[in-house]
């Protein structure tokens, strides 16, 4: 009875063993091979442990003590002082001053990679502008390895009717923030791009994208239009500058406004009702309301003759642009690093930010014009053209662009 039993036991499990390859397999097997496979793969796995055991783990030698250190350079920092940090010495190599040695001058912010073992730099490693800059003890010397970069352009067109605002309008054409700020530029010196700007106004951009491994690296605006009203506005590149197409240069003696996308909040107003002392008293500048650190420009060449606190003015600054006109600007957050009295600013140079300081009642920057000392309407004074191009380099910017006219004809027209 007991033999039966043990029998019954033998063919159940067998089965069971075979139905559970079925369910799991495409592939049917007999007994035989289900043995054998098992027995062949056992010895597969025990040899392999065996050898990674005995072979590779034995001869693979895994240096625990080598250790790797990142530093991002601060101020009045160098590379020795970085290494003593650590208790390492400097390789000669890294304090000689060449030109192949980029750890001589190291500047902030500079990222640094120090590997070393038992207190002995094994390689120090520098981020560069195309690559990196690596000192190896094994050689002793400084390696610069560069990054081959492949550069691209397209030539792109954009343009569009302006619906709502002029730079909702922009972005829905395609332009990106920097391009649309280019654009305000070109034609900030005759158009206030907050004031005289409506709804029916086109423009359109020829212009230039640059690729650097496939990514955008910058853009250059060939060609440039804007209607506004009844008037057209065009701009052409040529040598760094922009013209109109009879070769006269758009930037003007000064800027229209001393920062971009604003509000006047205060126009220039002799017998103004002080919003603060409810007074009457003359308003001799236009407010520009903006948030706070918004950049606050020179709107022209000139050298800084004021910079302080000056009543109820705030934090201000003074600039003198030759012997006939100056310009000030008041109720600043802070300057921008760096302006000081006697220090020549160039027009658009960010000198400070706006803010509230002095007797205000919001963010603002307050803009003066003065003519021979005298306060006058920097919004009704009529500046000077730019410089006109003589005859040879007007032929040359002609030629330059004749190739790509008509399709500055078709941009120009796109909206009549």
């Amino acid at each position: 009875m007991k033999e039966i039993i043990l029998k019954y036991k033998i063919i159940i499990i067998i089965t069971v063993l075979i139905s559970s390859i079925f369910i799991y397999s495409n592939k049917t097997y007999s007994l035989y091979e289900i043995i054998r496979n098992t027995t062949i793969d056992n010895a597969k796995i025990y040899k392999s442990k065996t050898y990674y055991l005995n072979t590779i783990k034995k001869n693979t030698k895994v240096n625990k003590d080598v250790k790797i250190k990142t530093f991002y350079v601060k101020k009045n920092e160098n590379i020795s002082l970085l290494l003593k940090r650590i208790n390492l010495t400097t390789p000669l190599p890294v304090l000689k001053k060449n030109k192949n040695n980029c750890f001589y001058n190291i500047k902030i912010n500079d990222e640094i990679i120090i590997k070393y073992s038992n207190q002995i730099v094994k390689t120090i490693t520098k981020k560069i502008k195309d690559g990196e800059c690596t000192y190896n003890s094994s050689s002793n010397l400084i390696d610069i390895n560069k990054i081959k970069l492949s550069e691209n352009h397209e030539q792109l067109i954009f343009f569009n009717k302006i619906e709502s605002s002029f730079y909702a309008s922009a972005v829905k054409s395609g332009l990106n923030p920097n391009e649309i700020m280019s654009l305000a530029d070109i034609f900030g010196w005759d158009l206030d791009f907050t004031q005289d700007i409506r709804v029916g106004d086109s423009f359109g951009v020829v212009l230039d994208r640059k690729y650097l491994n496939n990514k955008l690296n910058g853009s250059l605006i060939k060609y440039a239009v804007f209607k506004n009203r009844k008037k057209t506005f065009e701009a052409y590149f040529f040598k760094g500058k922009y013209y109109t197409k009879k070769g006269n240069a758009l930037r003007k003696q000064f800027l229209k406004a001393p920062i971009d996308f604003y509000r006047i909040s205060s126009h220039f107003n002799r017998k103004r009702l002080h919003p603060i002392f409810k007074t009457v008293r003359p308003h001799l500048g236009t407010d520009y309301a903006a948030p706070t650190g918004t950049p606050i420009y020179s709107t022209g060449d000139g050298k800084i003759i004021y910079k302080g606190t000056k009543g109820g003015y705030g934090k201000t600054i003074i600039i003198k642009h030759g012997n006939i006109y100056s310009t000030l600007y008041a109720h600043m957050s802070k300057y921008k690093k760096g302006m000081r009295v006697g220090k020549k600013v160039k027009q658009k140079e960010v000198i400070g930010y706006v803010g509230s300081t002095g007797y205000s009642t919001g963010p603002h920057v307050h803009y003066e014009f003065r003519v021979r000392g005298k306060h006058k309407n920097s919004r009704k004074i009529k500046f000077k053209k730019g410089k006109k191009l003589n005859n040879k380099n007007l032929v040359s910017m002609k030629a330059v662009h004749s190739k790509n006219e008509s399709i500055y004809s078709w941009v120009k027209e796109a909206y009549k």
